[in-house]
C-alpha cells in the first residue's frame, strides 16, 4: 500500500498514511485564531475560515484541481441549513489508456443559522455563514486546526508553543555569503 509501513493497532493494522494528512494539518497558527465568548457564555476559540482554505490547499492544492466542496442549501421560514460534501483526490490511476485521478468525497456536514437578525431583519449573510461553519466542521475531520477544536487552545502554555512554533524565522545575517 503505497510503500507504508503496516503497525499493529488495537487487534488490526495500519498504515503511517493513516493519520498523514492529520499530522500535519493538526496545529494552528494562533495568529489566525480568535477568542469569543459563546452564547453560552463559556470562552471558545475561532479559527480565521481562509486560513483554514490554505491549509487545505497546502495539503491538496488549488480549490477545484485537488481539492473541492458542494453545497446545498434548505430553508425554513426562519433558518437556513447548509450541507457541505467535501472531496480531495487521490493517487492517478491509468486504465485501460486512460490516465485519470479519483475524488475521494465525505459529508454532508450540516450547519444552520438563522434568516433574521436579532432586529428581525433580513441577515444577508446567513447562508455564507451556515456554509462557513459547516465548512469548518468539515474541514476539522480532516485534521484540519484539530488543536483547537481538541481544545488545546484553552491552555496558555499550549498557545505560546504555538506560537513560538509558527515565529517567522529570521536569517542569521552573520552566515550569509556577500559576493561582489
Amino acid at each position: 500500500m503505497y510503500g507504508c509501513i503496516l503497525k499493529k493497532n488495537n487487534g488490526g493494522y495500519m498504515t503511517d498514511k493513516n493519520k498523514e494528512i492529520w499530522d500535519k494539518s493538526k496545529h494552528t497558527d494562533p495568529k489566525f485564531t480568535k477568542r469569543f465568548r459563546s452564547k453560552f457564555g463559556r470562552e471558545l476559540t475561532t479559527v480565521d475560515p481562509m486560513y483554514q482554505i490554505m491549509r487545505m490547499t497546502e495539503n491538496f492544492g488549488a480549490v477545484g484541481d485537488g481539492w473541492n466542496y458542494k453545497v446545498n442549501y434548505t430553508y425554513t421560514d426562519k433558518l437556513v441549513f447548509a450541507e457541505v460534501s467535501v472531496a480531495h483526490k487521490t493517487i492517478p490511476y491509468h486504465t485501460n489508456d486512460i490516465i485519470g485521478s479519483k475524488w475521494d468525497w465525505y459529508g454532508p456536514v450540516c450547519s444552520v443559522e438563522p434568516l433574521f437578525n436579532t432586529k428581525g431583519n433580513l441577515d444577508d449573510e446567513a447562508c455564507k455563514k451556515a456554509m462557513t461553519d459547516a465548512l469548518t466542521k468539515a474541514f476539522s475531520h480532516l485534521g484540519i486546526s484539530a488543536d483547537v477544536f481538541l481544545g488545546l487552545f484553552d491552555n496558555n502554555k499550549y498557545i505560546q508553543q504555538m506560537t513560538e512554533k509558527f515565529k517567522p524565522q529570521v536569517a542569521d545575517a552573520s552566515k550569509i555569503k556577500l559576493t561582489k
